[in-house]
């Protein structure tokens, strides 16, 4: 499931990549047992101590829920997240908050995203480059793009709020990308927002996460009120 640490970027940053993207991608689902620390040290190679550090940071996310004496545990999903159906009004309060959470945070990252927080980005418009017919695999993409962006941001509360709203940013990525043309759009849009991020230029990167969602949200709308006339 998880692969060997090799280079040398922050060993416990490339861990808390790894498990979160196994979360997002539904190969780790809430609820489920991940292997012990000394396992973990043995699959990643590297010391326990390592481990515990990145297992401290996603407890602290809310990301892992730790049971000291039992073990450790995908933290269940928020039944009102899970339960909150976004249509019309709701969709705009969603885009409200998405605007004043992402626009900031892009703008944190370009500030303070290291290369490996640049390449992690780059690789999630890379992977979803290779199957655009592939939805489920577009929304897993997208999905790790948007918390990439927030742990860029090294903002703990942010990311922690990203994580809550995950399920409920599920129905309306969803919807976006049922709509012709929106995920090639999204995808170029999700590249100029790395480049921005790249060249530390943070009120470009601000602004294309801004015309991003605003783009989003009026595919959506328009998505909503043509189904409404049908």
């Amino acid at each position: 499931m998880f692969e060997p640490i090799s280079d040398r970027m922050a060993f416990s940053q490339k861990i808390i990549a790894q498990i979160t993207d196994k979360i997002i991608t539904g190969e780790l689902e809430p609820g489920d047992r991940i292997p012990p620390e000394r396992e973990l040290a043995e699959i990643f190679g590297v010391s326990r101590s390592v481990i515990r550090d990145a297992i401290k940071v996603l407890s602290g996310r809310g990301v892992l829920d730790v049971k000291h004496g039992i073990g450790i545990f995908v933290a269940k999903s928020r039944d009102e997240t899970r339960q909150l159906v976004f249509t019309g009004e709701k969709i705009r309060d969603l885009f409200e908050i998405r605007q004043t959470l992402e626009t900031q945070a892009s703008a944190w990252a370009a500030e303070r995203a290291n290369t490996e927080y640049v390449e992690r980005l780059k690789k999630t418009v890379d992977e979803a480059l290779k199957d655009t017919s592939d939805l489920k695999l577009l929304a897993q993409k997208d999905a790790q793009f948007h918390v990439a962006i927030a742990e860029s941001s090294q903002n703990l509360l942010l990311v922690k709020i990203m994580w809550m709203l995950l399920d409920a940013l599920g129905e309306s990525r969803q919807k976006a990308l049922e709509i012709s043309g929106r995920p090639i759009d999204s995808l170029q849009e999700h590249a100029a927002i790395i480049e921005a991020i790249e060249l530390k230029d943070k009120e470009q990167a601000r602004l294309l996460m801004h015309r991003h969602l605003t783009s989003v949200e009026r595919s959506i709308t328009s998505a909503d009120s043509q189904d409404i006339r049908k």
